[in-house]
């Protein structure tokens, strides 16, 4: 008897087989219909070969009910038959047998001669309009009634999973990892004759698609992945795809080993399987096939994650056309591969380039490009755009890309895309002063780590320095000055984000400053400045960070000379005459070295006529954050009440008092601690006893010198500190924009509240009181 077509459809015709619910499908009218009807062939044998939890147990029992059934038992069961196990041969009588191919004798002959009905996977697995859990079951039988009773049960079908897949074949479960961990499906021209075997076997939970095999749905493949992951007769993650990669490579040559590689993830081969997998897979492939933009793509993110970011330009440069790598102008000519087109893209990202208009026009182009069904490719794409846009302070767009990105990296089932996904979200939140919100994002950035099965010692150092961050910006600097001390040198040659290395140098300085002085902090940012893999926009970082210190510090004089060497189109001269225009900066060094320069004139000049309007005109530019913001609002108190409108200050500060408590965001307050306490504690603004919310003790101390409240005049205080720097009366002079006389005057009345008789005596007893760090 030949088999004529799927019993199930066969069924389903017939009418014999609706439950009372018109539109749902029992599979138990198809046991009774293939027991009923197979009965009366004339087959000799009725052979089951088909996955466990297809019901194939529950058939062989209908059968066994049946009068004119002899049922055949194989001892092994689904089991393989150990080698010197004879295989069974089947006699005159009518049986069933449930049996592996090589567990039957003659089954060539059987099958010639049309002695065999072979009911498989796709006779027993369900069809979209049977199975009202399709998308979550794929049609398999087991876990639709799974579902059935406990909808939503992710957790309990990945245990299912894990019983039904245990008795398979060690090279099925193989072949079942690489199908879920394959969102684009494996490519059919690239496999071998064994794993055609296997996935021909297993239709339909893998379905031929255009020229690839694809598991059934895609919350199946997910599922599947779960129930894989760690299995202990498998080879580690990654090092299996590599192997995979080169098994081709070896057997059939370059363009089998590249159909695989893409087959296994492409580019993103090293983000799905490791480094070190991904430095095998392009050791062996080597040159000869580096043309393919897959493999240029993981030669180049290869690079880059390891800080050799001009060398991955070079690959890059090498594969493609004139202009690819130049970010100053928009790409022409023909239209690049996708992968070589999103390399560009995170090229601008490593390099730390200005976010250039056209290089955003070029991302959307490219996701137009793109097909929806390639997850990993345009999860890339949002990911790249998603961090020019955290850069240029557009966090609503950030976000929405975010959201975006990780819908596609976790439908394609890559835990380690999704990481950096859930590190940018809490990126956004921290940059938007709402540091109590990062927890959650880095709890679920920990969670995707913990399903790799690779090791990523960089990317758990992300998370504890943004930890730390978190925990900088609510007021508290020591974890970060620890981390600062005892990891960060540990990122110099490994890749680190743009914005995440920004954090870690500014958090880490201004946490040492605070807690170990200057000296640290500077010798923090020196260990920084001789990374040669570093952008010049990174070093103008290093410098505008060491002047912010300078003056955190008190040694304004010294500040000013480094802000005034500094090759930079924002200079003294430009903020002089710079007016409304502070409202229109965009560039981040732009608004940077502005707010540096604001910060030195608000302690120069807090008097000057224009400055008010100044930092009302910085406060309106929509690029700020909203701890520079905060930022502000301090300076803005401190020239109100330095100009006697003391109503202003007051009301300045106590509402910058109550919207860091509410936000839990200290760390501006922190900083500005020089100029913030002195207000806080003025007796002409009513005392430290006078404000709603406490500032925090951490905020009260540290080593960043505080003039003491009511024990010297602005003035004095000034002298007192350009004293500290070894200034003559000359300089102090120059420096307050007053005469000889006075400044002598000035310090006359320092010397008599220290009650000391000179210039040294004086600085020595500030650093015994306090006042100067020691």
């Amino acid at each position: 008897m030949a088999k004529t077509g799927n019993p199930a459809e066969r069924a389903a015709q017939g009418g014999m087989c609706q439950s009372p619910a018109a539109d749902r499908f029992d599979p138990d009218c198809l046991h009774r219909w293939l027991v009923a009807h197979l009965l009366c062939a004339p087959a000799q044998l009725i052979w089951i070969h088909a996955l466990p939890g297809s019901g194939a147990g529950r058939l062989m029992r209908a059968f066994a009910g049946g009068q004119k059934v002899a049922t055949v038992w194989p001892s092994a069961g689904p089991v393989d038959l150990p080698p010197a196990h004879s295989p069974l041969r089947v006699g005159e009588a009518t049986g069933i047998l449930r049996a592996r191919p090589g567990q039957i004798a003659d089954l060539d002959l059987l099958r010639r001669d049309g002695r065999v009905v072979e009911i498989g996977n796709r006779d027993l697995f369900l069809r979209v309009e049977q199975d009202p859990h399709f998308e979550q079951s794929g049609g398999w039988p087991a876990l639709s009634r799974h579902f059935a009773g406990a909808p939503g049960d992710e957790a309990g079908a990945v245990a299912l999973l894990r019983d039904l897949l245990a008795p398979l074949p060690g090279a099925v479960r193989a072949v079942l990892r690489r199908l879920a961990r394959a969102p684009a499906g494996l490519e059919d021209a690239g496999q071998g004759p064994e794993t055609r075997a296997v996935l021909a076997w297993l239709d339909p939970l893998a379905e031929p698609r255009g020229g690839h095999w694809l598991v059934r749905t895609a919350t199946l493949r997910r599922l599947l992945a779960a129930a894989l992951a760690g299995w202990p007769d498998m080879p580690a993650e990654g090092g299996g795809a590599a192997e995979t990669v080169l098994a081709a490579l070896a057997m059939s040559g370059p363009g089998a080993a590249l159909a695989q590689l893409r087959a296994e993830g492409g580019l993103f081969f090293l983000h799905l399987h490791g480094p070190e997998a991904a430095e095998r897979v392009l050791a062996g492939l080597g040159d000869g096939a580096r043309l393919d933009p897959d493999l240029v793509g993981l030669a180049f993110l290869a690079a880059a994650k390891a800080g050799h970011v001009e060398r991955a330009a070079h690959l890059l440069a090498e594969a493609g056309p004139p202009g690819l790598i130049d970010l100053s102008r928009p790409l022409s000519g023909p239209p690049v591969a996708p992968q070589l087109g999103f390399c560009r893209i995170m090229l601008a990202i490593y390099r730390s380039d200005t976010v250039r208009q056209h290089i955003l026009s070029e991302a959307s182009a490219l996701l137009g490009a793109v097909a929806p069904d390639q997850l990993l490719l345009r999860g890339g794409i949002y990911n790249a755009v998603l961090e020019l846009q955290i850069r240029a302070g557009a966090h609503c767009e950030a976000a929405e890309m975010a959201a975006r990105a990780l819908a596609h990296y976790e439908q394609a089932g890559a835990p380690y895309l999704s990481f950096y996904i859930h590190v940018h979200r809490a990126v956004i939140v921290l940059r938007d002063g709402r540091p109590g919100e990062a927890a959650p994002h880095l709890d679920r950035a920990a969670a995707a780590l913990a399903e790799l099965r690779f090791d990523v010692p960089q990317d758990r150092r992300f998370l504890e320095l943004l930890r730390a961050v978190a925990d900088y910006e609510t007021g508290d600097p020591g974890p970060m000055a620890r981390f600062a001390e005892q990891q960060a040198r540990d990122f110099a040659f490994g890749e680190i984000w743009p914005s995440i290395a920004a954090m870690a140098l500014a958090y880490g300085a201004e946490a040492l400053m605070q807690l170990r002085g200057l000296e640290a902090a500077t010798g923090y940012l020196e260990r920084w400045r001789v990374q040669v893999w570093r952008t010049r926009r990174f070093q103008i970082l290093i410098e505008q960070r060491e002047v912010a210190l300078l003056q955190g510090a008190g040694r304004w004089r010294e500040a000013r000379l480094r802000l005034e060497g500094m090759a930079m189109r924002i200079g003294r001269l430009w903020m002089d005459s710079s007016g409304e225009n502070l409202a229109d900066l965009r560039a981040l060094e732009d608004l940077r070295q502005a707010m540096i320069w604001m910060r030195q004139q608000v302690y120069e000049q807090p008097r000057h006529p224009a400055l008010m309007a100044r930092l009302a005109a910085l406060r309106d530019n929509p690029a700020l954050s909203t701890r520079d913001r905060l930022c502000l609002e301090i300076w803005t108190a401190f020239a109100a009440r330095r100009t006697g409108a003391l109503a202003t200050a007051k009301a300045t500060i106590a509402e910058l008092l109550e919207a860091s408590a509410r936000r839990r965001h200290w760390a501006p307050a922190l900083e500005e601690r020089g100029f913030l306490m002195p207000l806080v504690e003025d007796r002409r603004l009513g005392g430290a006893a006078a404000w709603r919310v406490r500032v925090p003790e951490a905020v009260r101390c540290g080593a960043v010198p505080v003039a003491p409240s009511g024990e010297f005049s602005g003035q004095e205080w000034r002298c007192l500190l350009l004293l500290a720097e070894g200034c003559p009366n000359k300089e102090i002079a120059r420096q307050l924009r007053v005469s000889l006389p006075t400044v002598k005057f000035h310090l006359r009345n320092l010397y008599t509240r220290l009650g000391v008789g000179g210039r040294q005596a004086a600085v020595a007893e500030a650093r015994r009181r306090g006042h100067l760090p020691k």
